[in-house]
């Protein structure tokens, strides 16, 4: 929670895979199954309960239409490659949530969740001790 609130403050900015570690980090804190940077997708974390797995594919740039055009449409693709993991590792979730996380965004792409960094390690946090 302090690591939040300093990048708050500071409006820090991370790296592609300082961001990946840190959204893998928050998720093994809160008890999620993790997988970093395996079969193109950044990060994959499911609930131990399987009701619910997120699909994170970090940008650790402000995005512009175009890049967030082709980060949708990777992550999109990066679906599949997720369900071959979970399904490779036995693990069966009822539900798989696209999240996209960069800076900013042009458009709100249906179907998937748009965090900045700091907005989405605060949900992480907050919505697994919550819930």
């Amino acid at each position: 929670m302090l690591s939040i609130i300093i990048m708050e403050r500071a409006n820090f900015k991370m790296g592609g895979t300082v961001l990946e570690d840190g959204v893998a980090e928050a998720f093994k804190k809160q008890g999620y199954i993790v997988f970093k940077r395996r079969n193109h997708c950044d990060v994959l974390a499911v609930k131990p309960d399987m009701a619910l797995a997120y699909l994170v594919e970090c940008k650790d740039y402000r995005l512009s239409e175009k890049q967030q055009r082709l980060a949708v449409r990777e992550l999109n693709r990066n679906y599949v490659h997720a369900l071959e993991l979970l399904l490779q590792n036995r693990l069966y979730s009822q539900k798989i949530l696209k999240v996209l996380v960069a800076h900013s965004f042009c458009y709100h792409a249906r179907g998937i969740f748009q965090y900045t960094p700091a907005a989405f390690l605060k949900h992480v946090t907050t919505s697994a001790s919550s819930g």
